[in-house]
């Protein structure tokens, strides 16, 4: 079910990306709102499933993370991957910070995240073989996250 926001709700989120500690206090003076009208945004918010939670944004780097790739799985020539039977199998995968189903060459894009190219190498050589289904991969690094929001806004 679609969610209607208005400019406040839009607002709203924009000073939550901006910063997801702000108070509701802070809000409600940066949005010219009461800090009722704002508690009663977030819960329509949360309500409705547009805000599922608040997490902090980590440098992965920072916490010895350094090499990052975008993995394409393949289920192989006429075959297509049973996304449910794989669903189980790509959240038990380590590494994998992001996994989303997809059309086209590939069936599977993964964003993993590891702390040098041997773990990378075992990742694809050993962890991705236990998926069923899984008969190909295309591996590219990532050299550089140029942009990386946690979530666009109508209009972005």
């Amino acid at each position: 079910m679609s969610f209607t926001a208005d400019t406040k709700d839009i607002e709203l989120l924009a000073a939550l990306r901006d910063d997801g500690r702000a108070s509701v206090t802070a809000l409600a003076e940066g949005l010219q709102l009461s800090r009722s009208a704002v508690h009663q945004r977030l819960d329509r918010l949360r309500e409705a499933g547009v805000v599922q939670g608040f997490a902090p944004v980590v440098d992965s780097r920072k916490l010895g993370l350094g090499v990052a790739a975008m993995v394409l799985l393949s289920a192989g020539p006429g075959t297509t991957l049973d996304w449910e039977t794989v669903r189980a199998g790509l959240l038990a995968l380590p590494h994998v910070e992001y996994a989303a189903l997809m059309t086209g060459e590939a069936d599977v894009l993964l964003l993993v995240r590891v702390a040098d190219f041997e773990q990378l190498r075992g990742f694809l050589l050993e962890e991705i073989r236990r998926l069923t289904g899984a008969r190909g991969t295309l591996t590219s690094l990532v050299l550089d996250e140029v942009v990386r929001r946690p979530f666009l806004l109508p209009g972005d």
